[in-house]
C-alpha cells in the first residue's frame, strides 16, 4: 500500500446539503456490471417517481428506475462516464413532485427471501464502484462466514461515504441487519479508517449500545493507507485470510458492503424506495465550495452549476468522474449521475505530464501493488504485444488501483497498459 495526500478537506468536515429537483433525468441503460437493462417505456410516456423503467436483462444485471415524476422525452445516445456513449432514458420533470417513500416499516419481520426480492426490485449495485448487482452478491455459491462493511473510503477527496456514517448512521445498522439476516455470518466487522474520528465514535457508540441485532459485530480501526477499502485488501487487513489467485472474496468465506448499500438496502427493504438517489462527493481546488450533496441519479453535473448549487473558483483543466487514484476524466460537464458515481472531481491544473522514461528495474511497482502482482511484467508484455502470456502473471487480480503509476519514477503509465492488456487477452 502507498501513503497519497488525503484532501479531504473541507468537504470532510461539511454536512451534506440536497439537490433532487432536477429538471432533466439522464438514466443509461447500463450502470452496473453485467448486462444492460431491458427499457419498458416508450417517449411521451408518463413515469412516476421509483417507476420501473428498465428491468434487469439476465442474472447479472439491475433494475432501473425513473428518479422523478414526469414525460419520456426522449431514449437515445448520451455521455457516459465509463462507456464515452450510452443508451439512456431522458426524463423530463414536472413541476410538481412529491416524496413517495416517506413512510417506513421498520417493524416488519421480513425472511431472507423477503429481502432478496426487494433489494432486486429496487435495482441496488453496490455503491464504492464496482456497481455489482447487489441481489446477485447476497446469494452467493459458497457459505460466508464472516461480514465486513467497507467505511473506508481511501480515495483521496472523496467524502460522502464518511458523511453517510455521521449522519445516517442508524439507517447504516438497519441495513447490515438485513444483509446479516441473509447470510448469517459467524463474525460482522465494520472497518474504518483511522482518519475519519467523528464516524469512529459514532459507529463505536452504536455497537456498544447494542440496540441493534448484530451481537458479533467488531469495529475495526485501520491505518489511513491507499488503497485499504479495496476488497482483497479489506478482507487482509481485517481477517488475515488471501482470496485465492483468480478467485473471490467468497473463496476466502468473505463478503465486503460498502456503507452506503447497506443504507440502500435499508431504504429498499423499509421504505420499498428504489435506488434512485445517493450522497456524492463534489471535490477539487477549481470548485468555490466543495461539498457533499444528496442527488437524484441521473442527474447531469451540468444541472448543478446551471442551478448555482456548485460554483467554480477557476476554470478547471480537468473533471474526473471519481477520485485522482481511480477516477475516469470527462470532456464536459454534461455527463449524468450513476448509481455507482461517488464523486466528482475538478482540478485547477493538469496532473504530471512528464513524457514516460525507460524503466529502471527499481522494483517500486512491485513493492506498492496491494495484490503482490509484477506490474513491471504486464507492461513490457503488452509492448511485446503477448498477450497470451499475461493470464501467466495473474493480470485478472490486478484491481487496477493506480498504485503503481503513482510511484513510478519513470512516469510509466502502468494502469493504462495493464487496461490495454486486459482488453486484448479477453479477446476483444
Amino acid at each position: 500500500m502507498v501513503k497519497v495526500r488525503e484532501h479531504k478537506l473541507p468537504q470532510h468536515n461539511i454536512s451534506t446539503t440536497k439537490y433532487l429537483t432536477p429538471k432533466k433525468a439522464y438514466l443509461p441503460l447500463i450502470q452496473h456490471i453485467g448486462k444492460p437493462a431491458r427499457q419498458i417505456v416508450q417517449p411521451e410516456e408518463e413515469v412516476e417517481d421509483g417507476q420501473l423503467i428498465a428491468e434487469a436483462d439476465g442474472l447479472v444485471s439491475s433494475h432501473i428506475h425513473s428518479p422523478i415524476k414526469g414525460k419520456i422525452s426522449a431514449i437515445s445516445d448520451f455521455n457516459h462516464p465509463l462507456l464515452q456513449r450510452s443508451k439512456a432514458v431522458v426524463i423530463e420533470a414536472k413541476e410538481e413532485q412529491k416524496d413517495n417513500f416517506s413512510v417506513s416499516q421498520e417493524k416488519g419481520d421480513y425472511s431472507r427471501e423477503d429481502i432478496l426480492r426487494l433489494v432486486k426490485e429496487a435495482g441496488i449495485v453496490g455503491m464504492g464502484g464496482a456497481a455489482f448487482p447487489t441481489h446477485v452478491k447476497l446469494n452467493p455459491p459458497k457459505k460466508i462466514d464472516t461480514l465486513i462493511i467497507n467505511g473506508c473510503e481511501c480515495e483521496p477527496y472523496l467524502t460522502c461515504d464518511y458523511r453517510l456514517m455521521i449522519e445516517n448512521t442508524h439507517g447504516i445498522f438497519k441495513g447490515i441487519e438485513l444483509i446479516a439476516r441473509v447470510l448469517k455470518p459467524k463474525n460482522i466487522y465494520f472497518a474504518v479508517e483511522n482518519n475519519k474520528p467523528q464516524a469512529l465514535k459514532k459507529i463505536n457508540s452504536f455497537i456498544s449500545t447494542k440496540k441493534y441485532n448484530l451481537s458479533r459485530m467488531q469495529l475495526k480501526v485501520l491505518k489511513s493507507a491507499y488503497p485499504q477499502g479495496a476488497e482483497k485488501q479489506l478482507i487482509y487487513s481485517v481477517t488475515k485470510r488471501k482470496v485465492p489467485a483468480g478467485g473471490l472474496p467468497f473463496d476466502a468465506g468473505c463478503m465486503v458492503n460498502n456503507v452506503a448499500t447497506c443504507f440502500a438496502i435499508y431504504e429498499a427493504v423499509y421504505f420499498k424506495k428504489p435506488l434512485i438517489e445517493r450522497i456524492v462527493s463534489f471535490c477539487g481546488d477549481a470548485l468555490d465550495k466543495p461539498k457533499n450533496i444528496w442527488v437524484k441519479v441521473g442527474t447531469t453535473v451540468k444541472e448543478l452549476f446551471d442551478s448555482g448549487v456548485l460554483s467554480f473558483k477557476q476554470e478547471p483543466k480537468k473533471v474526473i468522474f471519481g477520485g485522482p487514484m481511480m477516477g475516469i476524466a470527462v470532456k464536459n460537464l454534461d455527463y449524468p449521475i450513476l448509481k455507482g458515481t461517488s464523486g466528482v472531481l475538478f482540478l485547477s491544473q493538469e496532473a504530471d505530464s512528464s513524457s514516460e522514461a525507460q524503466c529502471i528495474r527499481c522494483s517500486r511497482c512491485v513493492d506498492s501493488c496491494p495484490m503482490g502482482l509484477l506490474p513491471l511484467e504486464f507492461v513490457k508484455l503488452v509492448k511485446q504485444e503477448r498477450f497470451k502470456d499475461l493470464d501467466n502473471f495473474y493480470l485478472k487480480d490486478c484491481i487496477e488501483c493506480g498504485s503503481c503509476s503513482f510511484v513510478c519514477p519513470a512516469k510509466i503509465p502502468l494502469v493504462h497498459y495493464i487496461k490495454i492488456g486486459k482488453t486484448y487477452a479477453a479477446g476483444n
